[in-house]
């Protein structure tokens, strides 16, 4: 028995021991680096780095997801250096998940079967210019994915452009956590209640692009009537859009939301502009001012003009098939970045609100709540200081524009356009009894916190929003998809999806790398680690070598002197 640990001790003292020792710790290290690893993105956008909304999200998830990536392995010159990026941050998103979200990339054009299968999803192709010929042409390809989660299915296509935009984890995060949590909340439209609708249209009445872009990240926004119905239980926000009348039902039946917790957004004017009548203004909704008055917010029978260019959206008007004019148009106000808070969550870092036909909106203190809790007042949106109003009647032709804007003004001065309030709200049936047809029981106080953000124009998230940005070459919708956006997600309680929807667009300077340069990168990642285990074996074997024969030197003079 001596001789063997004699013999093993030996053995792990010798120099094949350590070498075997550092080749069996570099594999153990790198099959490690597949669960346990470490990246970090050093670009100054931070456009490959994962959130900790998203972490977090997937990470929690109770069910495994599953990614099929489809991207064409043959892509034009143009695309390849983006789908090479954004196919490398979606591996990324799946590796952040910690093992529950699974990457699968097929390519449609080798494989029939994936083929069939981004077809039957419904994955689109791309249409890519390809330069470079004589006549222009385009390539077709795939670049497209699909998010599986249990028995539901989300799509997601060109994703180049939601790359680019600095969207795609956004759009990521939010269908799979529209996936997990389907009910989680409901957004519902106060429907029968003026001209605004959810119908596909291209007019300024048409709330349709809003609907759809809503659709996308929550559930699909849905009607409700509260005169002829209570609003549903799963409703969490109530957008109300230039109502017109309302009813003492309807006032009720809104107050008894917003005292369970509810959330209203409210976008209208205290003006309503007659576009057959020469663009005429006058007063509207008394009902709705009233009813606002009751929680402390006072919406104004005014109609707010900026006279500065970038201030106000120009109106544009085609004159030949290749030629159009311009006018100043002070109605159609846009509220630049320092105009915005930068001190709320809905507001901050945002660019620019666009609120055309906008009124302006105060507090009333003394009716704005008061004892224990907290309750909080946010200014969203102001004017210039040399915007000026016109209350009760306004005459907005477009061609008068340039007169209006050369005679002096009354009323100018700084005006608050939106306003967000959060807290527990008093009931405006405390102290009064309700309407006949809504019962014996109701709320007299609030049950839950409820938020109310008023912008004072009905056209904020209207088609008319984005028509004005199909004109102008600006993506003005874009831009209050922004405010809107993150102001539902303040009122849902999911803050961290703020900053997500909020990334900058990244600014990264690269360069293609070819395939024979990569593949030498490739080769030199594997072989440089065993390079240095070899380079450090071979000088420790010539320093034994040299230490020994040192050892034996003195010993051989001894000898001879012996």
């Amino acid at each position: 028995m001596q001789p063997i640990v004699e013999q093993l001790k030996e053995f792990f003292a010798s120099r094949r021991a350590t070498t075997l020792l550092y080749v069996l710790l570099f594999f153990s290290f790198s099959w490690l680096s597949y669960g346990v690893y470490l990246r970090v993105d050093l670009s100054s956008t931070g456009a490959m780095r994962i959130s900790s909304t998203s972490k977090n999200l997937l990470r929690s998830l109770p069910e495994k997801a599953t990614i099929e990536l489809f991207a064409s392995g043959d892509l034009p010159d143009e695309a390849v250096l983006v789908a090479r990026k954004a196919r490398d941050f979606i591996q990324e998103y799946a590796n952040s998940s910690r093992g529950k979200v699974k990457l699968i990339v097929l390519d449609p054009d080798s494989d029939k079967s994936a083929a069939e299968r981004a077809r039957s999803l419904g994955i689109q192709q791309l249409n890519i210019a390809v330069t470079g010929s004589k006549k222009a042409q385009a390539q077709s390809v795939y670049f497209g994915l699909a998010i599986s989660y249990g028995s539901k299915t989300e799509i997601l296509n060109n994703l180049i452009s939601l790359f680019e935009q600095q969207e795609l984890e956004n759009h990521l995060t939010a269908r799979i956590f529209k996936m997990v949590k389907p009910n989680e909340k409901r957004i519902a439209l106060l429907a029968g209640h003026g001209p605004f609708t959810l119908k596909k249209e291209r007019n300024p009445n048409s709330l349709s692009i809003f609907a759809d872009k809503v659709s996308a990240f929550y559930n699909e926004i849905i009607e409700t009537n509260p005169s002829t119905g209570e609003i549903p239980v799963e409703v969490s926000t109530l957008i109300i859009v230039q109502p017109g009348s309302l009813s003492a039902l309807d006032k009720f039946r809104i107050d008894q939301f917003l005292m369970r917790g509810g959330n209203l957004i409210i976008a209208a004017s205290g003006m309503e502009v007659n576009f057959s009548q020469q663009f005429m203004a006058a007063p509207a909704n008394p009902d709705l001012t009233e009813f606002l008055k009751g929680y402390g917010i006072e919406l104004a029978s005014d109609l707010i003009h900026e006279p500065k260019k970038n201030h106000y959206v120009p109106f544009v008007q085609p004159i030949s098939p290749f030629q159009v004019v311009q006018y100043p148009y002070p109605p159609w106000v846009v509220v630049p970045r320092d105009g915005l808070s930068q001190e709320s969550l809905i507001t901050k870092g945002n660019a620019a609100l666009i609120m055309p036909y906008t009124s302006s909106i105060k507090t009333i203190p003394d009716k704005l709540p008061t004892g224990e809790g907290k309750f909080t007042v946010e200014i969203l949106a102001k004017s210039s200081a040399d915007a000026w109003s016109q209350a009760n009647f306004a005459f907005l032709d477009p061609g008068r524009m340039e007169e209006m804007l050369s005679t002096p003004k009354q009323n100018t001065g700084v005006y608050n356009l939106a306003i967000f309030v959060r807290g527990k709200f008093p009931s405006q049936y405390a102290t009064q009894a309700p309407p006949k047809e809504a019962g014996t029981s109701w709320l007299k106080a609030a049950e839950k916190e409820g938020s109310i953000l008023v912008l004072g124009s009905p056209f904020v998230f209207s088609n008319l929003t984005y028509i004005l940005g199909e004109m102008t070459g600006l993506p003005l919708l874009e831009e209050n998809f922004k405010t809107i956006f993150a102001a539902i997600d303040v009122m849902h309680g999911n803050q961290d999806l703020v900053e997500l929807r909020k990334k900058a667009k990244p600014n990264i300077k690269t360069r293609m790398v070819e395939d024979a340069l990569r593949r030498i990168l490739t080769f030199l990642a594997f072989a440089l680690p065993l390079g240095v285990i070899g380079v450090t074996g071979f000088l420790r074997l010539y320093r034994r070598q040299s230490r020994a024969r040192s050892e034996e030197i003195p010993a051989t003079a001894e000898g001879a002197g012996g």
